[in-house]
Formats: C-alpha cells, structure tokens, sequence
C-alpha cells in the first residue's frame, strides 16, 4: 500500500481536525482544476462533503492516509431511480503523493461497494487536459461526455444584456422552493425537455419528471438549506408551462450561484424563451442577492443552441470536463492485477 492505509469516512461524523485535513486536499485540486475561481475555503468544503448534491442517492466517502496525514479523498454517489447501473466517483491526491499508487489504492478499495450495490459502470469527471485526464485513461477510463462548464463574472457583466423583450404569447411566472400547485403538473411535464440536450455517450440519465419528484426534489434542497429560484415562460392561450429555468444558492457558498436545468418544450422552441427566461432569472436573483459574484452553469460541448444562448447574456467558458466511464466489474478485476 505505499505506506498508506485506506478507509471508509463519514464526514457528518468527522472532527474539526478531520475536516481541515480534507480541506487541504479538495482545495490543491480546486486550485489546480478551477484556476479561475477564488480559493476554496474550508467552510465551502465541509459544506461540499456533508451537503450533497441533490438527486446524488446513497453517498460514500474514503480517505486514504499516511502517518495519519490525510493524502487522498474519494467521493461516490450513486443514482436512484434512472441511473441505478451507474456509480459517479470523485478521486483527489495531494500534489506530493501523486505517483505512488494512493489513488489507484483508494479506487480498489471503494469498488466492491459500487459493485455491492449492482452498478455496472463507473463515471467520473475531470478536465479535459491535466493528471485526472492521464490517469483514467491509464487506467482504462474512456470518453463518454464533454461538457463546456461557463460563468457569468456579475462585477463586469454588460447588464444591458439581460433586457429581453417578452416573446409574444407568454408571461413569465416565478417562485423560491415550491412551484404552485396551479402550475406544478405542468412544469414536471417541461422539466421533461431536458430529455432532448445532448448527453454523448454517458450513461447517466436525467430524471422523467413527475408531480411526487419534484416535490421530493424541492424537498431535499430544503432540507439542504438551499435556495431554489424558478421562473417559467407560460404559454397564454393554454396555461400551460412552456419553458423553465432553475438556480440554486447553497448557504456554504453565498458568494455564488448554480445554474441547473433551462429546457423548453419542443413545440414551443425557436421563440426566444430560454434565453428571454434566463434575463428574468438573472435580474430577480441579484435584485435579491446583490452579493453574488458568478452564476456558473455547464452545457454539452455540442450544445451549440445552449452555449450561444449562454453568451449572449454575458456568459463565458471558463473550461472543459470530460466524463470518463468505465465498465465497474473489469475495473475492478484490473485493479486486481496492479
């Protein structure tokens, strides 16, 4: 084992000690594959490990360790419902045991759980270039997605951007948390047309959308201490829900903004509504929250509608991540062999 050891941990568990030792590591990996954004603080990376994102399912945390120093870190969710052959990990090694077999060690020990749990594939994301990249494909890992992650900087946005005129025929209809029940039928109906980006050749799913998830979806973000902004183009002649985009503000990172799914219904598109929805989003989020710094989102590289819709409003691509993929049962009977 290289003179480490490999262990399961819970951070909800874990001490103060622990925590920072974790932070050490997530934050040299941040620092590295983000280095457009401020550092990672410790608090935004207990709030990483002991919030996960929802829609996760059961989650798993390891740590690898040397002399009691924590040296490496690995997170793994896996899916219910659509997804539940896949297994997403996350591996991270500090800079100075890179090399020496810890992330190969902590992916061998995690394996027999993912494979426990009747996932058939592996996924992880990691840049388009760098160590991640070299090391996945040594071990086998292939391409299967890329996808474009783009930020909006709020302190040199052109704000004149965000005046998209309504688009004939509709209004725009908005709520934190809990969609009305007048109108939630119908936005679990255009929550669907996500179906319709592009995904590569991932094996990951997004949900089908009905009533009960997504009152289990804005459940679990409550629960989270997130705040869910939803606002949705609503077609006049029918009532119904055209188009919807949704962001999120975590309480560990109040500095900034995720930007989750914008989707229209197909009979709707070509009207301008995504990108007419997204001003409106963007307008309200910062008259409510003038502290924010960058809404981030991320689109399929070939998403060529979505990334123009993005940079229009003053969006940029800040980098490239690759999802590799590799089949759970012949990793770990490589893995094995190492």
């Amino acid at each position: 084992m290289g003179g480490f050891t490999v262990e399961p941990f819970d951070p909800g568990r874990a001490g103060e000690a622990e925590l920072t030792a974790c932070h050490a590591v997530m934050a040299e990996s941040w620092a590295e594959e983000r280095p457009d954004e401020p550092p990672l603080t410790r608090e935004q990376a207990a709030g990483q490990l002991i919030t996960p994102m929802p829609g996760a399912g059961a989650m798993a945390h390891w740590v690898a360790r040397r002399r009691g120093r924590v040296v490496g870190l690995a997170a793994v969710s896996c899916p219910e419902t659509e997804n539940t052959d896949l297994a997403l990990v996350e591996v991270m090694v500090a800079g100075a045991a890179r090399g020496q077999g810890v992330g190969t060690a902590v992916l061998r020990e995690l394996l027999p759980g993912v494979l426990a749990r009747g996932r058939r594939a592996v996924e992880g994301w990691v840049p388009a270039r760098g160590p991640g990249r070299c090391w996945t494909t040594a071990l086998g890992f292939r391409p299967v997605r890329s996808v474009a992650v783009q930020a909006l900087l709020v302190a040199g946005a052109d704000r004149a951007r965000w005046d998209v005129p309504v688009p004939a025929g509709y209004r725009a209809r908005r709520w934190l948390g809990r969609a009305p029940d007048d109108l939630v039928g119908s936005y679990a109906a255009a929550r669907c047309a996500i179906h319709d980006a592009p995904l590569g050749e991932s094996g990951f799913r997004p949900p089908a959308w009905t009533v009960e998830r997504v009152r289990a979806a804005e459940a679990e973000l409550r629960e989270q201490g997130a705040e869910q902004r939803v606002v949705v183009a609503v077609h006049e002649a029918t009532g119904e829900v055209a188009g919807l985009t949704e962001v999120a503000v975590y309480p560990h990172r109040p500095d900034r903004c995720y930007q989750g799914d914008t989707a229209v219904r197909a009979r709707h598109r070509g009207r301008g509504l995504g990108r007419w929805i997204k001003a409106e989003q963007v307008r309200w989020l910062l008259a409510d929250h003038p502290g924010i710094e960058r809404v981030q989102t991320s689109t399929n590289s070939d998403n060529t509608h979505m990334l123009r819709v993005n940079g229009e409003l003053g969006y940029t691509t800040v980098r490239t991540v690759v999802a590799m993929s590799h089949d759970a049962s012949a990793l770990a009977d490589a893995l094995v062999r190492r």
